[in-house]
């Protein structure tokens, strides 16, 4: 099992923001990242050279996280941490997986509700009612178009490289952990709601890779843009 010493940095970090976002704050600012992580990993994120009483580092080191949530950092590149607006961050779905499943082989205890969180069914609900989704369900995927794609997968013409990964990443996680949830059974978000499937969930993924392709010289445009900013 991972231990607690074991971890990796970006790990460390994903935990950090998991803790975060478990106890209410979502989305929240780098600056919140920052004092989060060197409060539980000290030693990780702390400022070197200035120790405290107990041998641990007494202040947060804010450019050991930035350098983590910027760029090609695995936190970022593997979609575990999307920019929501200035310095602002959220955990994606696929972020949430990857920390309860480190929680899981640490033998931790995971304070995570079960089911779907409440933001990952919004995104759902958006996702099946996106013009793109109407537009594949009527067998109408030539009038597809990359503004539609753009809107399904929240991204803009002009976004980078790390970003659009993120929201793919995040995408695909809201998609597996609904799939878990649903188990094969009709799921409805609200009472007297619309009842939606795993075939309705393939059906969202399907879309997805056919948007890949149909719009795969866009995105290597974008793909071609690295500079990220906090």
């Amino acid at each position: 099992m991972a231990k607690r010493g074991s971890l990796s940095i970006s790990e460390k970090l994903l935990l950090t923001a998991y803790d975060i976002e478990n106890n209410g704050m979502c989305p929240f600012s780098a600056e919140d990242l920052v004092v989060a992580a060197w409060r539980k990993f000290p030693d990780a994120f702390g400022l070197a050279g200035y120790h405290g009483d107990g041998g641990h580092l007494s202040y947060p080191d804010s450019n050991r996280v930035y350098a983590e949530i910027m760029g090609t950092k695995p936190i970022r590149k593997t979609g575990c941490l999307i920019k929501v607006g200035k310095k602002l961050y959220q955990m994606t779905e696929a972020g949430r997986i990857r920390a309860r499943g480190i929680l899981q082989s640490s033998g931790a205890p995971q304070s995570g509700k079960a089911g779907l969180a409440r933001e990952t069914q919004r995104e759902l609900k958006r996702l099946f009612a996106s013009k793109a989704s109407e537009k594949y369900k009527k067998n109408r995927i030539e009038d597809i178009t990359f503004h539609d794609a753009c809107v399904f997968w929240r991204i803009s013409p002009m976004s980078s490289a790390i970003e659009f990964k993120g929201r793919v990443s995040n995408l695909e996680g809201i998609i597996e952990s609904a799939k878990k949830a649903f188990q094969r059974k009709a799921v409805t978000f609200e009472h007297g709601g619309q009842t939606f499937t795993t075939k309705d969930l393939d059906n969202l993924l399907k879309l997805h890779h056919a948007m890949v392709n149909k719009f795969n010289e866009d995105i290597k445009v974008i793909l071609k843009r690295t500079d990220e900013r906090l």
